[in-house]
């Protein structure tokens, strides 16, 4: 997998919280200033490595608060809908692998990484069986 610069991941979190709606183009620029690194760059790869990263931490912290929140409800005597275990669990689970699948795919840079991500796929079809139980 690609090396993560962290200067250039806080610089780039750091961005997107005080502007979040700022455009690709001009976070690249900006992010060129602060690590020459990223001048080797395609828009593309930055995009997957830093700016996707973050929003996708971001979104994933979102979520898991929500979940926090219906579990108190519940304990205060508050209805809640209670979706089938059977469907819910192994779905979340098959999301996710998708997700960190689809993490790994955009990440490769080259090829020979996308290569390496299609040799694992063996491991990411085990683990959705692992999680619906059939392995």
């Amino acid at each position: 997998m690609p090396e993560i610069n962290e200067k250039v991941m806080k610089f780039v979190e750091d961005t997107l919280k005080k502007s979040p709606d700022i455009q690709l183009d001009e976070l690249f620029r900006r992010t060129k200033k602060v690590s020459s690194s990223i001048r080797r760059l395609s828009k593309r790869q930055f995009n997957a490595r830093y700016p996707l990263q973050v929003k996708r931490r971001k979104a994933l912290a979102v979520r898991g608060k929500g979940r926090g929140r219906k579990k108190a409800a519940a304990r205060q005597g508050r209805p809640t809908r209670k979706p089938s275990i059977q469907s819910v669990a192994p779905r979340d689970m098959v999301r996710q692998v998708f997700l960190e699948f689809a993490s790994d795919m955009a990440a490769a840079e080259e090829r020979k990484d996308l290569v390496k991500v299609l040799a694992r796929v063996d491991r990411y079809v085990d683990q959705v069986l692992k999680g619906v139980g059939k392995a």
